[in-house]
């Protein structure tokens, strides 16, 4: 049997298995609709900073606990635009960890949600999110465990 790292965790007071990134991954899908364009016909690009922020939050919380709080968004690069009856996918997933604060990486793609086709990778974000506690001050994380992978790799 494979040793499983352990952690304290500083709000419950128990030691747990420590997180890896992988395990924190998540990866949202959503159609976007006429009700989500912008002036020119394509989606509103704060459609997409919405969905993003949302995804890099739930990895934040999965791996920190919530809550966690968006400090910044270091990156965000739009690559190509978006329309109605697009399938948008958002993958988020954990980068590093330093002591309160989460290093997040986005993927969003699109493809038309009714018909086979190209998939589009359409921007990417790096954001930072640090956990908090009922007062709102910074509250320690979990360290990463260096195994990273997942079962079976």
């Amino acid at each position: 049997m494979a040793h499983r790292p352990t952690v304290f965790h500083p709000t419950t007071g128990r030691t747990a298995s420590r997180p890896t990134a992988y395990r924190s991954d998540v990866t949202l899908a959503h159609i976007l609709s006429e009700h989500d364009t912008n002036l020119y016909g394509t989606i509103h690009g704060g459609v997409v900073m919405k969905l993003i922020d949302d995804a890099a939050a739930a990895v934040a919380g999965r791996h920190g606990g919530p809550p966690a709080v968006t400090v910044s968004v270091d990156r965000m690069r739009f690559l190509a635009p978006v329309r109605a009856g697009d399938l948008l996918t958002v993958h988020a997933s954990l980068d590093g960890v330093g002591r309160t604060s989460m290093n997040i990486t986005v993927r969003v793609t699109a493809e038309r949600w009714n018909a086979p086709g190209p998939v589009t990778e359409v921007a990417t974000a790096q954001l930072t999110f640090v956990a908090v506690d009922v007062d709102g001050r910074p509250r320690q994380v979990p360290s990463l465990s260096t195994r990273d992978n997942p079962p079976g790799s």
